[in-house]
């Protein structure tokens, strides 16, 4: 009985210390009612009648469930057809679709990456980016936040009888900014390294759609390996991983987070195939969404509020006192607008804020009594 008083006091008191320091969180239900600004379905796919009327079509034929791993007998047609789907799309000889964003870049650094080679990270990596380097064991270097000077001066600093990586978030989840993919290619290329790009926030967004690479004009080649999710602008669930052949082979064979689960069910994947399909047809979406971001952004301007925007659905406002971003949160609330509090470890110490992220379902009278909102504060 000691040892449950201690385990029990132990978590109670952890939990005190996270109340303290207004780092408490919470999983909140959002009212039907509430305007969402906090959702990363930017391209309003996630309830969209399109896929919901032929997913009834459909219904009879899928499975609810796969049934076992994707090397044992979970692989089914739909998720073959998905993943041929998404290598063309991001124009890759080859795809592998997973359970989810996590399971992609943990599982992806986990078989890749060995003892002896070395990882180049941004420092304001997704923290499953740098958990999959934890994993790995590698050599990790962090540089700064977008800072290729600073970069490359360590890749000169840093000897490896391995191989090279340089890993980086597309765009940047709690930012919005845009990794410079271009530049990064040259280092690539100079120093004869592999990159990694997550691009979990720019599929669908930036490059017309297919993602970051685009936005440069950049074509995707062997030491490029492109990593995205369906649960962002897709508006469904899971994630892939794009590049040559051989990488998609040996992932099969080597990536635990692949042979260790089951596969995401046929319904699921039938989902993410239809609202793909989407997602490349409709580019109205993309222009709709990123044009009242910018409409968002040039009126809390005009009003001498200083808010971080990168052209992309994102739009970051930093206020950096952890209880000042509850406290607005809650007065938006208040009036059944929702807005997250984004908090330390999420984000560095000191800059807590508010993520506003914009969707094609949001209107422009949403848009106009958030700006009302904000400018009483």
């Amino acid at each position: 009985m000691e040892t449950l008083r201690n385990f029990i006091k132990f978590l109670e008191e952890s939990l005190e210390e996270v109340k303290s320091k207004n780092l408490y969180r919470e999983r909140l239900v959002i009212p039907d009612d509430f305007i969402n600004f906090s959702s990363n379905d930017y391209l309003g796919l996630k309830d969209n009648q399109k896929t919901k009327e032929k997913l009834k079509e459909n219904l009879e034929k899928l499975s609810l469930g796969s049934g076992a791993s994707v090397l044992v007998s979970g692989y089914t047609q739909i998720q073959k057809d998905l993943e041929e789907f998404i290598a063309n799309f991001k124009q890759t000889q080859s795809c592998i679709v997973v359970g989810s964003g996590y399971m992609a870049n943990v599982g992806l650094i986990q078989a890749i990456v060995k003892e002896e080679d070395v990882i180049f990270s941004d420092e304001l990596n997704h923290a499953s980016i740098i958990d999959g380097i934890r994993l790995s064991k590698a050599k990790k270097v962090i540089y700064k936040h977008l800072d290729l000077n600073d970069l490359e001066e360590k890749i000169k600093k840093t000897s490896t009888r391995g191989i090279k990586y340089i890993i980086t978030d597309g765009v940047f989840s709690m930012e919005g900014d845009i990794a410079p993919l271009d530049k990064l290619v040259e280092i690539v290329d100079k120093y004869d390294a592999v990159l990694i790009v997550d691009d979990a926030h720019g599929t669908g967004i930036t490059g017309e759609g297919r993602g970051t690479l685009f936005h440069f004009s950049i074509k995707p080649k062997e030491n490029i390996i492109q990593m995205g999710t369906l649960s962002k602008a897709v508006g469904s669930y899971g994630a892939f991983i794009c590049g040559c052949n051989t990488l998609i082979d040996y992932l099969v064979n080597k990536m635990r987070s692949v042979i260790f689960t089951t596969g995401l069910s046929p319904i699921q994947n039938f989902i993410s195939l239809e609202n793909f399909k989407l997602l490349a047809e409709e580019d109205f979406r993309r222009f709709d969404v990123l044009k009242k971001a910018q409409y968002l952004y040039e009126k809390l301007n005009e009003n001498g509020i200083d808010i971080n925007f990168h052209n992309t659905p994102i739009l970051s406002y930093v206020v950096k006192s952890e209880e000042k971003a509850i406290k607005i949160r809650n007065y938006l609330m208040e009036n059944k607008i929702f807005v997250q509090a984004i908090r330390p470890p999420t984000v560095p110490q000191g800059t807590s804020r508010l993520r506003i992220t914009l969707t094609y379902n949001n209107k422009y009278e949403d848009i106009d009594k958030l700006l009302s909102l904000i400018k009483n504060l």
